[in-house]
């Protein structure tokens, strides 16, 4: 059951990556990631209906404050900034990851209503891994088009 659901996994990021659009595209990779983690949990079904509305809430607080951050620097070229602007962008950087792990802190107890403390272990495990997985077919797409990074 789980290689089939890797399987459809990799079939998901790879087809969505050539053929759709970048709004479709991201929510067929969250789906993907989404029975990515389900499967890699062990969810029952009732676990499943609790934690999924509460896990979109953690991504959603988590990109906001990502998208906060980057929209920052957002058209800054880091090679021409001067000390004053590369200081303020450690700062910011600090204060973002201080922010996430705030984020992640309000999240456990939440996810430890629905999880038990092995599954929040792995929750954590399964999105680097995931991300990976992810990164990686980005990366043999972009190999096998020839892209800019394949020079």
């Amino acid at each position: 059951m789980k290689k089939l659901l890797q399987a459809i996994l990799i079939v998901l990021v790879t087809t969505t990556a050539a053929y759709s659009q970048r709004g479709q595209n991201l929510a067929r990779i969250h789906a993907a990631k989404m029975a990515y983690i389900t499967d890699r949990l062990n969810l029952s079904t009732e676990q499943s209906g609790s934690f999924i509305p509460v896990y979109n809430q953690y991504e959603r607080e988590i990109r906001d404050t990502r998208q906060s951050f980057m929209g920052k620097y957002k058209g800054t070229n880091p090679d021409e900034a001067d000390d004053a602007t590369s200081r303020q962008f450690i700062d910011d950087n600090l204060d973002y990851q201080q922010a996430v792990i705030v984020i992640k802190r309000k999240y456990n107890d939440r996810f430890l209503k629905i999880l038990s403390p092995q599954q929040l272990a792995d929750l954590y495990k399964a999105e680097r891994e995931f991300r990976q997985i992810l990164m990686q077919r980005l990366k043999e797409r972009r190999g096998e088009r020839g892209g800019r990074f394949n020079r």
